[in-house]
């Protein structure tokens, strides 16, 4: 296993108006849709979480009626592996039986980010190196049968991409992880064993290497004079994608960034830093008013949702960080298109918790 997929599994396992660039109109409209474009922080909201006994969950998407979508990598034993949706009356299974396994590091590992689009769910799976585009249209929770995964069709990304080598010298390796749509509708993935954005094709399906994120110097005597930059979390803010990466062993504190990469630009485009000094960052969202909040693991520092816009060395950037469980391992973050919500999903204790913003 390379060190880019070893970093990001074994992480896994431990573990208004100034602000719009709009016209008059627009603007009244953001505000109205949006108390908190971009929250100083966020709260709890009171109760149990929204779901709960998740197996290593991973990824949150939302559908045009609100509901929830995660994926579960599952237990690393059998082939449990599963996408649920979270609707107003409880979870419910949508498909079933998606291969799980153990990794060398000992944790479940299988299914990644999903992202929903015109009633399809596009799901990537990191062991098979596939992604899964199903049409959940006519899915009605708590009556529709689960779908079996084995009657999907898996599109494989792995081969293409380990053609690619885009981490050269290291072995060829893919871990597809999260995925966005950009330019053109196409889509982006963001694979963590090539250390790229892979670009998708939407007419007719083709795999191209659109940006690698190149090793940063190792500042500690221990290990590599260079570490793996692995990304994660991917979104398109219209003009730019802005990507999340955390970093291979020795895994130091502070040295995980957010990297801005044009929209427009010829590939294989070069990653600028866009924020630094971060800790273990797993994924990213966009707030309304089109600024980043991320999420940290809670390997080397704590658990948090941050403020993107702000270095990670700065403490008042934290919009979200109690620092006791179960708010511990996020991994991804998820803006609503209810006003002023967003929801966290956190890896360990399997749950997905409901946050409220203010200003």
């Amino acid at each position: 296993m390379t060190t880019s997929s070893f970093s990001l599994r074994w992480l896994l396992t431990l573990v208004i108006v100034g602000s719009c660039l709009f016209t008059v109109t627009s603007c009244q409209q953001l505000l109205q849709d949006h108390q908190f474009p971009n929250p100083m922080t966020l709260t709890a909201a009171p109760g149990p979480p929204v779901a709960a006994g998740l197996l290593s969950p991973i990824g949150l998407a939302e559908d045009d009626k609100g509901n929830l979508w995660v994926t579960q990598a599952g237990s690393g034993t059998v082939n449990n592996g599963q996408v649920s949706v979270i609707t107003p009356t409880g979870t419910f299974t949508a498909i079933a039986g998606f291969a799980s396994a153990m990794s060398p590091e000992n944790s479940p590992e299988g299914l990644n980010h999903l992202a929903y689009k015109d009633g399809k769910l596009y799901i990537l799976h990191g062991t098979e190196d596939k992604l899964y585009i199903v049409d959940v249209s006519g899915f009605v929770p708590g009556s529709s049968a689960p779908i079996q995964a084995s009657s999907l069709a898996g599109i494989d990304l792995g081969t293409t991409i380990r053609s690619f080598h885009p981490n050269a010298p290291d072995p060829a390796d893919s871990n597809p992880y999260d995925l966005t749509f950009g330019p053109d509708g196409d889509l982006f993935i963001t694979d963590a064993g090539a250390n790229a954005i892979i670009r998708r094709d939407k007419d007719n399906g083709a795999l191209s290497v659109y940006a690698v994120f190149p090793d940063v110097p190792n500042p500690t005597p221990v290990g590599p004079p260079t570490i793996d930059a692995v990304p994660t979390g991917i979104v398109f803010n219209g003009t730019d994608f802005l990507v999340t990466t955390l970093v291979g062993f020795p895994f130091p504190t502070g040295l995980s960034a957010i990297y801005k990469v044009s929209g427009s630009a010829a590939a294989p485009v070069t990653p600028m830093v866009y924020q630094d000094k971060f800790s273990g960052l797993t994924s990213i969202a966009l707030t309304p008013g089109n600024k980043p909040i991320v999420t940290e693991f809670g390997f080397s520092t704590p658990s948090r949702v941050a403020n993107g816009e702000m270095d990670g060395g700065n403490a008042s950037g934290n919009l979200f960080s109690p620092g006791l469980p179960p708010y511990v391992t996020a991994v991804d973050i998820l803006s609503s298109s209810t006003t002023d919500t967003y929801y966290a999903l956190y890896y360990g204790p399997g749950i997905i918790v409901k946050l409220t913003a203010t200003h």
